[in-house]
C-alpha cells in the first residue's frame, strides 16, 4: 500500500467503499458529505462551542484556509482529548461510569472531525469522516448522513 493510502485505512475499515466513493466524487459533493457527517456528529456529541459554530459555517460555505480558526478548533479538540483521556483513567479506576467517558470521547471526535473538514482536501475529508463516525457511534446513521442527498 502506498504511503498516501495509509491515511484512509481507518475509514476503509469502518465503511468499505466509502473512500472510493469520495475519490470519485466532485469536490463539492465530497464536502457536502463531510458537512452532513460533521453536523450529525456535533449534534450527537452535544458540542456547543461558538468556535465550532463558526467552523461549521465555514464548512457549509465551502471556505478553507483559515489557519487561525483551524488552530482554535485543533486546540479545542486537544483539550477534549485530554479530558477524555483523564475520564478514561478514572473509568479504569472505577471512579466514573462508562457513559461519562463515551460522552467525552464523542465530543473530542466530533470536534476533530470539524477540524479536519476545515481543510477541504480529499485526505482531510477521509480523516473527518473517520472521526465523525466515532462521534456518531452508529454506522447506519453515519452512512445515511454521508451518502444520502439532502
Amino acid at each position: 500500500m502506498a504511503t498516501g493510502e495509509m491515511k484512509h485505512v481507518g475509514l476503509m475499515q469502518v465503511a468499505p467503499g466509502l473512500v472510493d466513493t469520495l475519490r470519485c466524487s466532485a469536490a463539492d459533493v465530497r464536502q457536502q458529505m463531510v458537512e452532513r457527517a460533521c453536523l450529525l456528529a456535533a449534534r450527537r456529541a452535544g458540542v456547543s462551542d461558538p468556535t465550532l459554530f463558526q467552523a461549521l459555517d465555514v464548512i457549509r460555505r465551502r471556505c478553507s484556509g483559515d489557519a487561525v480558526l483551524r488552530g482554535e478548533v485543533d486546540l479545542l479538540a486537544q483539550e477534549l482529548d485530554d479530558l477524555a483521556w483523564g475520564i478514561q483513567q478514572s473509568l479504569e479506576a472505577g471512579v466514573v461510569a462508562e457513559s461519562e467517558y463515551l460522552r467525552a470521547f464523542a465530543k473530542a471526535r466530533a470536534v476533530a472531525a470539524i477540524g479536519f473538514a476545515l481543510d477541504g482536501s480529499f485526505a482531510s475529508s477521509c480523516d473527518s469522516l473517520y472521526e465523525a463516525y466515532h462521534a456518531i457511534g452508529d454506522k447506519d446513521d453515519f452512512m445515511r448522513a454521508v451518502v444520502t442527498e439532502r
